[in-house]
């Protein structure tokens, strides 16, 4: 089911039948550098982690949804929200995968600001929180263009490190429109 597009991206929900995109996605080590203490995933944590994205859309209705390139229909990664479970601050996580070979294109930043943009006018959520591996300069670099505010470094347990963590409320929504 597509959710939302941007000037060069669809977003779908994942089926089961993207496998193969996901194994693409997340049993790359460079993906995964930042996101796994052990670095890429095996197919079968890969075939979880579809699972539990395809789960959190059936009982949340937000995923990290499949992100594809209008042009080309070439699959670039995903981006969307997930329940925060990593502090009592409240609403949405803000995340972003992307693969390799379209790393410092802009669809980072492109396909996060779509997903705000959804969360806040589509979904009526009040924040979204982020964060980032300490060492992830790029995925920093994206939360400050959307005007993320630091608000604590929490615990992640899938890197075992603290990760530096950020909000954004939706009254500062007009600063992505622009």
């Amino acid at each position: 089911m597509e959710i939302l597009q941007t000037e060069r991206l669809i977003f779908r929900t994942w089926k089961v039948e993207d496998l193969a995109f996901a194994n693409e996605l997340w049993g790359d080590s460079d993906v995964m550098a930042f996101l796994n203490v052990d670095g890429s995933l095996d197919s079968n944590q890969v075939h979880e982690k579809l699972k539990n994205e395809i789960s959190n859309q059936d009982k949340n209705n937000i995923q990290y949804w499949a992100v594809f390139e209008k042009a080309t229909s070439d699959f670039i990664g995903c981006c969307g929200l997930q329940p925060w479970n990593y502090s009592f601050r409240s609403g949405p996580e803000l995340g972003f995968h992307i693969i390799k070979n379209k790393w410092g294109q802009g669809f980072a930043t492109e396909a996060a600001r779509g997903s705000v943009i959804y969360a806040f006018e589509t979904l009526g959520c009040s924040q979204l929180m982020a964060g980032h591996h300490p060492k992830n300069v790029n995925s920093k670099k994206v939360l400050m263009r959307l005007k993320f505010d630091f608000v604590e470094d929490v615990f992640f347990e899938a890197t075992g490190l603290m990760h530096p963590s950020y909000e954004l409320r939706r009254s500062d929504i007009n600063t992505h429109s622009q």
